[in-house]
């Protein structure tokens, strides 16, 4: 990456990192309440794929308890960094911060019980590699939440059934409940 691009790069997640504290502080819907919908259950993996800053990570770490383990996964360096420092700051031994060179996040096949992408889809370039990829780490009783981010819901469906790696076994207002195929 040149340096310029690095800067504008590294620019552009500070910028979505602070207005996300902003939403995280003013939303009357709490990450918590969230992440409680999506079943995770205390001795999961879990993979936040596209974690961004960390914002779904403490309650994560907290729902999956000791024996569990929340891989926080994104491509963005920065990403990995401020996560790393929530998890010495908070002391949760039980995250993992992975930096993912395309959609390879170099994760055990077969090993995820859940996959949640929340307002990232949309940025996806190969949507059939992201699902391949996600369907190679995902157990295959495990399940994937994706959110539809900026994208209309019929859009997210259309990439979902095109990659012919998932189907989706149910529809919630902002995000699809998907299995391996």
């Amino acid at each position: 990456m040149r340096k310029d691009s690095k800067l504008i790069s590294n620019l552009a997640f500070r910028l979505m990192s602070f207005s996300m504290r902003l939403v995280n502080e003013s939303s009357s819907r709490k990450t918590s309440d969230k992440l409680k919908e999506f079943g995770i259950k205390s001795g999961m993996t879990i993979v936040d794929y596209g974690c961004g800053p960390g914002r779904y990570i403490l309650e994560a770490s907290r729902l999956v308890g000791p024996t569990g383990k929340v891989l926080a996964v994104d491509i963005h360096p920065l990403a990995i960094k401020t996560v790393n420092k929530l998890v010495v700051k908070k002391n949760l031994p039980n995250v993992e911060a992975i930096l993912a060179k395309g959609y390879h996040c170099f994760i055990q096949d077969g090993s995820v019980d859940i996959i949640y992408a929340l307002d990232m889809f949309h940025r996806v370039d190969d949507p059939r590699s992201f699902f391949a990829e996600l369907k190679r780490i995902c157990k295959p009783s495990g399940r994937l939440i994706l959110e539809d981010g900026h994208q209309k819901r019929e859009d997210t469906l259309k990439k979902i059934n095109q990659s012919e790696q998932w189907k989706v076994v149910e529809k919630k207002e902002k995000y699809v409940i998907c299995t391996p195929a």
